[in-house]
């Protein structure tokens, strides 16, 4: 059995695959790609990666045919389900998914992979950002009153869900929260987290939600995260340095 990760690190979606694969140990080939330059819309890539053409794409390769799969959440489920099969940690799969082996957590775990959509993915607010940082300088205030302020503005309501959430939680959880109160996180967890950390990334912060903050940190600190996102941390050095006063960062304070 050949993994191969069709991804690119500036999508979050895209990392969250790539951290689990390496949370599980699963062996995987790398493939980049420019998702920005429209790589995902040729017929390559529509008709033998991935017909929906986005990122993450997993092909396994070894059956004849093989097999494709498209979409982080149906990802990252599959994988934790044939973790032994592709040399992986098993018993730490059940830790991320248990699957049918614990439907009630794997019912908690899907509820929040499903709130995540709305709750928090469709305010993503990074490639607004990017825009910012390379329009003209007379233009900026106001593609930062038109198009980041209303999701920002939108993106307090999950943050609220969030805090609200973690405070409910009984006060000998872990001393970073997670969203099912384990010591260990999970998928949902780190799909949401790899959403926040895009804008985390260019200075965002969240003083107003301290629970939200410290599982944040708590996520970024795991090597395996930190690690694949070094790419998305120095894009977002870049535009922070190079916008100045322009991003309102204390947007959430």
């Amino acid at each position: 059995m050949t993994i191969s990760l069709y991804a690119h690190r500036l999508s979050q979606p895209s990392r969250a695959a790539e951290i689990l694969l390496r949370e599980l140990g699963i062996a995987y080939d790398w493939q980049e790609v420019d998702f920005a330059n429209g790589e995902t819309r040729e017929p390559h890539f529509a008709e033998q990666i991935n017909p929906f053409q986005t990122i993450p794409a997993l092909v396994v390769s070894g059956d004849d045919p093989d097999f494709v799969l498209g979409e982080s959440h149906a990802i990252m489920r599959y994988l934790c389900r044939i973790a032994a099969d592709a040399g992986g940690d098993a018993e730490n799969a059940q830790h991320w998914y248990p699957g049918d082996r614990d439907a009630r957590r794997s019912a908690r775990i899907d509820q929040w992979m499903a709130w995540h959509h709305n709750g928090i993915r469709r305010y993503d607010m990074f490639h607004d950002i990017m825009n910012l940082h390379l329009t003209l300088p007379m233009l900026k205030y106001e593609l930062q009153s038109t198009a980041l302020k209303p999701l920002q503005d939108g993106l307090r309501s999950g943050l609220a869900t969030l805090e609200a959430h973690f405070e409910r939680q009984p006060q000998d959880t872990p001393a970073a929260p997670t969203l099912c109160g384990d010591a260990h996180p999970t998928l949902a967890d780190l799909t949401i987290t790899c959403e926040l950390y895009q804008i985390v990334a260019v200075g965002y912060r969240f003083d107003r939600y301290p629970q939200v903050a410290q599982w944040l940190n708590g996520m970024a600190e795991r090597d395996h995260f930190k690690r694949v996102s070094e790419e998305v941390l120095e894009q977002g050095r870049t535009i922070r340095e190079a916008s100045g006063d322009y991003l309102e960062l204390d947007a959430f304070a």
